[in-house]
């Protein structure tokens, strides 16, 4: 790793800010590339800062890519394509960060760049895809979102009592599989990346809750009723706002089978639990952990 010049595209983002720090400490060489200047002057030195907008402009990636003995995408999966036509050598190892979302069976934006990234891969690029499921800890707006609404409330409304599972994954289980897919040859079929066990909504709000000492209470709605309810969200003061496709996924079960991500990247996640107790040994949830 020491030496290894790596850009990292999305660096100023929660995953992206992990990866860099991380890649840091192994004494690689970074090309930090993001939106925003100011924030990409906030990774400190030994960080080269390359401010570009991939959604305005391609011209000047190239020129930012020379160089690189690796890529890595945390922004959008939409953008790889504009990444892959970029890269200096058509050799050079580029992974992805995807999604698990394109597992959805509604009509959703993401999922299908999330698809068409995946089908970019397909075509002979040196790298992979890696999908995470909901990814959490750090600056993240997930979890930490639904621990504001249980701190704002007792009771957290779920369709069908909150039964559907989900698998969600701690940043730095993320930033340890993508550390491992920048430094090996791990094959180049789409690896999922998941938490240790899948849980139920309804149990995921309670652990929140008992972090900040709140005992929830789930109440079960009809998903009409909570489509409705999403919408009120957008105008009462001080409570995260819910989208309609947020709701609709909440009955979809997303849970995964973790044995090619341990086999593959040598990475065994932490469970839910877990992760929300560096959650808050880290200060990113203001509370006391109640069992």
């Amino acid at each position: 790793m020491r030496g290894l010049r790596v850009a990292v595209i999305g660096a100023t983002g929660n995953v992206g800010r992990a990866l860099v720090a991380a890649l840091v400490r192994e004494g690689a060489n970074i090309v930090a590339i993001a939106r925003t200047p100011s924030q990409l002057q906030r990774l400190g030195g030994g960080v080269q800062s390359s401010p570009l907008d991939l959604g305005k402009e391609s011209g000047d990636l190239h020129a930012a890519l020379h160089g690189a003995g690796c890529v890595v995408n945390v922004a959008h999966a939409k953008y790889t394509r504009t990444i892959i036509d970029a890269l200096p050598d058509p050799s050079l190892r580029l992974i992805t960060l995807g999604s698990t979302r394109k597992y959805t069976r509604f009509p959703d934006q993401k999922a299908a760049e999330v698809l068409n990234a995946e089908a970019a891969h397909a075509d002979g690029v040196n790298g992979l895809i890696l999908h995470p499921t909901m990814i959490y800890g750090g600056a993240d707006n997930n979890i930490s979102r639904i621990v504001r609404i249980v701190q704002w409330s007792p009771v957290a409304p779920l369709p069908h009592s909150g039964r559907a599972l989900m698998q969600p994954i701690h940043r730095d289980d993320v930033v340890r599989c993508l550390m491992t897919a920048i430094t090996r040859d791990v094959g180049a079929q789409p690896l999922i990346l998941a938490g240790a066990a899948a849980v139920t909504y309804a149990d995921l709000v309670r652990a929140c809750g008992r972090a900040v000492g709140r005992r929830v209470r789930i109440l079960s709605v009809p998903i009409q009723a909570m489509l409705a309810l999403a919408q009120v969200t957008r105008f009462i003061p001080g409570i995260p706002s819910i989208t309609g496709d947020e709701v609709r996924r909440l009955v979809e079960d997303k849970a995964f089978d973790i044995g090619p991500m341990r086999a593959r990247l040598g990475v065994t996640p932490c469970t839910f639990e877990e992760g929300v107790a560096r959650m808050l040994a880290a200060g990113e949830i203001a509370g006391r952990h109640v069992i």
